[in-house]
């Protein structure tokens, strides 16, 4: 008789990089008995709160520091794969030509408001001082990110 071998389990698993992260698909995942753990969560949410802010999805980045269960899991001095932080990766966004300058404004007011360091120094490319955030959140301007892409 041949020995039997273990199963495995080829169930896949929740997606934690989702391409377009939602409220309503993230709910289900941050609830305490949706299976996720602590690092995984962890990821789910730096991953959210990353593409909300290069997508200028103001919505998105209001459920994270609103929900307690993804409140818990963000972090404020996350740098991504290119060493930006959450401030500077919003203003640069996803291209240069954007339609969503107002609602990166107010995703960089958001993320001032709930305690992101506007003196936050970037391991990128490109840094951008105080002085320049700060004429972010003061331009009497609608869209003075407009400012930063025009050459």
């Amino acid at each position: 008789m041949a020995p039997s071998l273990p199963s495995i389990d080829i169930t896949p698993g929740p997606d934690l990089h989702p391409i377009y992260p939602s409220p309503s698909t993230l709910a289900p995942l941050l609830e305490p008995y949706s299976g996720l753990d602590p690092t995984q969560r962890v990821e789910l949410v730096s991953h959210s709160l990353r593409r909300a802010c290069l997508f200028g999805d103001i919505s998105l980045l209001s459920y994270l520091f609103s929900d307690p269960q993804a409140q818990a899991s963000v972090d404020l001095g996350f740098n991504d794969e290119d060493g930006l932080g959450l401030i500077s990766l919003t203003i640069l966004g996803f291209g240069l030509d954007s339609d969503r300058d107002v609602e990166r404004e107010e995703c960089i007011r958001l993320l001032v408001s709930e305690g992101a360091n506007v003196n936050h120094q970037d391991n990128g490319e490109f840094k951008f001082s105080p002085p320049f955030y700060f004429f972010l959140l003061t331009s009497s301007q609608p869209a003075g990110l407009r400012y930063i892409t025009q050459p």
